[in-house]
């Protein structure tokens, strides 16, 4: 009787050790899988201010075409044309790829995975194209600053100063910088349409992104306005929700 309540007793000990490893590997891999549905969340929210920042940028870039036009300076005025720009950053990726190495990547619908894998492909187009401009800009003339003083030049003060006036050497940096702004143009379009094609109707309105709306996927940009959705893929507010909802459905984010 003693052998067998001893191994009655030794059996129980070890269960009751392989319930406690199991449990312990069980909840460590629920908190892991509920924070990395967190951290794409956040990764959503930061990625839609830095589209927000970036669209900005870009639209204000493509609205200054003063420096495309002959310059003429009227008589007795000084004209600085500055081309300084600051770029956000680029647009995080990294709790998605965690996300896709957790069991909870698994766990999600085909629809969702779907939409994640869309949306980041998106994503990843633009920061490619962000960078391309950024080759094009630092690569190429850098920031401009230009001064055209008509005292500084051996014109008439009375007379209005044009291009053919001005030092051979402020000649040049005028045509590299219209250069430069004729390559960013392109590639500033198409920025902005990718973001248009990843952004809610509400900011694709804020940011007055209409123009920019692929119509071979959904509707006129006369129709973003009255609130109809712009296309069928996903935006990031929308995967946003859908992925809070998911958080909101498992029993362990309370806890955790």
């Amino acid at each position: 009787m003693v052998e067998t309540g001893a191994v009655i007793s030794m059996l129980a000990g070890g269960v009751t050790a392989l319930f406690a490893v199991f449990l312990t590997f069980y909840l460590r891999n629920q908190w892991q899988e509920i924070q990395s549905l967190r951290a794409i969340q956040a990764e959503l929210e930061q990625n839609t201010e830095r589209t927000r920042e970036l669209a900005e940028l870009l639209t204000g870039d493509l609205q200054r075409q003063q420096v495309d036009l002959p310059i003429e300076v009227p008589p007795g005025t000084k004209i600085e044309i500055r081309y300084v720009v600051s770029f956000p950053g680029s647009l995080s990726t990294t709790a998605f790829d965690q996300l896709k190495h957790s069991g909870m990547f698994l766990r999600l619908s085909p629809e969702v995975r779907r939409s994640l894998f869309e949306l980041y492909d998106t994503i990843d187009r633009i920061n490619r194209l962000r960078q391309h401009r950024e080759r094009i800009h630092f690569n190429d003339i850098g920031n401009v600053h230009i001064v055209i003083d008509p005292s500084d030049l051996d014109v008439d003060p009375e007379t209005t100063v044009t291009e053919a006036d001005l030092p051979a050497e402020t000649r040049q940096r005028l045509a590299d910088l219209r250069r430069m702004r004729r390559a960013m143009k392109g590639v500033n379009t198409s920025i902005l349409r990718l973001i248009a094609s990843i952004s809610s109707t509400a900011m694709i309105d804020d940011l007055e992104l209409e123009s920019f709306v692929d119509v071979d996927h959904g509707l006129e940009p006369q129709q973003v306005r009255s609130g109809t959705r712009r296309s069928e893929g996903p935006d990031l507010e929308e995967t946003h929700a859908v992925l809070r909802d998911v958080e909101r459905a498992s029993p362990w984010s309370r806890f955790m």
